[in-house]
């Protein structure tokens, strides 16, 4: 589609922003792209550009959410000023204790009247002290509440760009899917349609069917970040649909979702199966993996596709073995290390109710060390399982 020139100018200039991981930038140019597109045509919105801004938002909101730790800076500053202010309030208590001592001349005893004015002179001055140091404390107990808000306007911030770029991918995908329904599915190209990643697309539904599949990739990422998970393994599962029509079983777009859906899937809870059909999208990834890497000749390439499919085997073991399992031999571990056992896995069942006895016997030889066992207890309960 072609756009007017200055459209085409920030277009420019957000893909440089881009390119540079300038994504705050970026998402301001795409924004101001969108905007201007709408004023000059009757408030329409153009998919692509909605797309483009979109994903920059969401790139951003990584960004944003990768630096929310900067606040220790100006916790350390405020510790160096809270500092100064300490030792200038020593200084301060040195010079008047310093002052007091000269009034420490007289050997005869003072009239009733001078004891009474020395008196209120101390309190005036204690309450004066006390007043600065409240001063002092509601100060820096000030700045505190000020770090904390400015954290979480920054966190608030981190999520309205997640939230907004949802918005702005999901009016895209309702563009491109209107778009696809109007338009002709080829008939003399049989599926999947695109045969290598590189070969070039000439055909209208095809690049609206590649946009679309995108669209649903990001919307789920953006749900994954936000760490909704039903809704990420359903935009996945579309994405996953679409590019099955789009590319070959072997190809790195559909090696790619079978893992993010695997993701999503995973920790959706209220699916009793999500976790067996978490595993069965990693098995399809490794399949998948495997296949493109007997065609691959690059040598590079091939150590990656290979280490790529180590890491998924190891996914898999994970996903397939019983939770229970895993909290069992973590509880065992804790006691083995406690007890200064050294255990293989062969024989770890055994060992187990030897473990146990020992830990018996310490109870029975030793009722003072009640403590212990609750403590070994407590540990038990805090670890963890293994996701």
């Amino acid at each position: 589609m072609s756009y007017s020139s200055d459209i085409t100018k920030l277009i420019s200039e957000g893909s440089k922003a881009y390119s540079q991981r300038n994504y705050e930038l970026a998402s301001e140019k795409y924004g101001d792209a969108c905007q201007l597109y709408s004023s000059l045509n009757d408030n329409k919105e153009d998919g692509d550009l909605l797309l483009l801004y979109g994903k920059a938002l969401f790139q951003n909101g990584i960004d944003k959410s990768s630096i929310l730790g900067g606040i220790e800076t100006n916790n350390n500053e405020e510790e160096k000023e809270g500092g100064d202010n300490k030792d200038k309030k020593g200084k301060e208590e040195n010079e008047e204790e310093e002052g007091d001592d000269k009034f420490q001349f007289y050997d005869a005893e003072p009239i009733d009247g001078e004891v009474s004015n020395e008196n209120e002179k101390e309190e005036e001055h204690e309450n004066e002290e006390e007043s600065e140091e409240n001063k002092e404390e509601n100060k820096e107990q000030g700045e505190e509440e000020e770090g904390e808000q400015e954290q979480e306007q920054e966190q608030e911030q981190e999520a309205s760009d997640f939230e907004m770029a949802w918005m702005i991918l999901d009016v895209a995908r309702g563009i491109f899917e209107q778009q696809l329904e109007s338009l002709p599915k080829p008939t003399t190209i049989p599926i999947p349609y695109i045969k290598s990643e590189s070969d070039p697309i000439d055909n209208e539904y095809i690049i609206t069917l590649k946009k679309l599949s995108e669209t649903y990739d990001i919307l789920g990422e953006v749900s994954l970040e936000s760490e909704n998970f039903q809704q990420a393994s359903q935009d996945l599962q579309k994405s996953l649909k679409l590019r099955l029509e789009l590319y070959p079983r072997n190809s790195s777009p559909i090696s790619e979702s079978h893992y993010k859906l695997s993701l999503a899937l995973e920790f959706v809870t209220d699916d009793p199966l999500s976790r067996k059909k978490a595993a069965e999208q990693i098995k399809l990834a490794i399949e998948s993996t495997k296949e493109r890497n007997l065609s691959e000749t690059n040598p590079e390439k091939q150590k990656d596709n290979e280490e790529m499919i180590q890491e998924l085997n190891d996914k898999y073991q994970d996903l397939i073995k019983d939770p229970n399992q895993n909290i069992q031999q973590q509880q065992l571990d804790i006691i083995k290390g406690i007890l200064g056992e050294s255990l293989s896995g062969e024989g770890a069942e055994g060992a187990t109710n030897a473990i146990v006895n020992n830990l018996t016997s310490m109870v029975k030889r030793k009722p003072t060390n009640e403590g212990k066992v609750n403590d070994l207890s407590n540990l038990v309960k805090k670890k963890k399982p293994k996701k």
